[in-house]
């Protein structure tokens, strides 16, 4: 029989594992889609350019005020074209060096898979053992992709020092619509801020207001939570400035329209902590 304990290190890791490749994706898919449209808009605007003279001939050089092919009137379009034609070829060989199509496919695969292996490992359809080779093997596909879900490409090793711990409520717990919570931290510093989210099936919604310890790091407090038959997780999130505003943002919307939108697991965040399995009474 598998150790227990065992077997809940490993959902553990599959979890972060999966919540550092969703940080992955939402950080690349913006930069592949500037890069893309970049690409596009300013080929267009070239072709556009070189066109124009080619197909309205002298009416439209004319109208530039110019019939002289060496005056301003035909080199200053031209110029233009081969700056914005230069532009769009930067923007497709940075997609290509950078293998963004390539990356984007291999996490989302590789999300599906560590998805799959998490359902068998907690329907106890697959042993520990082989579920450990399977997760050794899908990791290894995305070495691209860091295993901590803070420092996605390096980024923000100013949240890398802070340590949580969620001490109330405990894995797979009932609790009622309103539920106690404690929390104790070490290592916090300036620009680095505290928030509780909840998680369900990979999307979080950050509880109402940013956390603030006592003198001995500590955290006490009520969480109200409003799902009913679902089963979630509840995260200890660390969040630098940026990330910081851009929650307060989405809870100052959500009160606006009295309706909380999932929110998307920004970079400049790090899940530092989590407690799964809860479920309301």
């Amino acid at each position: 029989m598998d150790n227990p304990n065992i077997s809940e290190d490993l959902l553990k890791r599959i979890r972060n594992k999966r919540r550092s490749i969703r940080l992955f994706l939402n950080d690349l898919k913006p930069k592949a889609t500037r890069l893309t449209n970049i690409n596009i808009i300013c080929g267009a605007i070239a072709t556009l350019l070189t066109a124009v003279p080619a197909v309205g001939g002298k009416t439209v050089i004319e109208a530039l005020g110019g019939t002289n092919p060496d005056s301003d009137a035909w080199r200053i379009p031209f110029a233009i074209a081969a700056l914005f034609s230069l532009l769009s070829t930067i923007a497709a060989n940075l997609y290509k060096s950078q293998d963004i199509a390539s990356r984007f496919g291999k996490a989302e695969v590789c999300d599906a898979k560590l998805e799959g292996l998490e359902t068998f490992l907690r329907a106890n359809q697959i042993a520990v053992k082989d579920a450990t080779e399977k997760y050794t093997q899908y990791i290894t596909e995305i070495p691209f992709v860091s295993t901590d879900s803070g420092r996605l490409l390096g980024k923000y090793s100013s949240l890398d020092k802070v340590k949580g711990e969620i001490l109330e409520p405990q894995s797979n717990q009932a609790v009622d619509r309103t539920f106690h919570c404690s929390i104790a931290i070490e290592d916090l510093e300036s620009g680095c801020h505290l928030w509780l989210a909840v998680e369900i099936k990979g999307q979080f919604w950050p509880k109402e207001r940013e956390l603030h310890l006592e003198e001995n790091g500590t955290w006490k407090g009520g969480l109200r939570e409003g799902s009913e038959g679902a089963v979630f997780s509840l995260c200890l999130l660390a969040a630098d400035d940026k990330a910081h505003q851009q929650i307060e943002s989405w809870r100052d919307r959500g009160l606006a329209a009295n309706a909380y939108e999932a929110f998307r697991l920004i970079p400049g965040t790090r899940v530092i902590a989590s407690i799964d399995g809860l479920h309301r009474k």
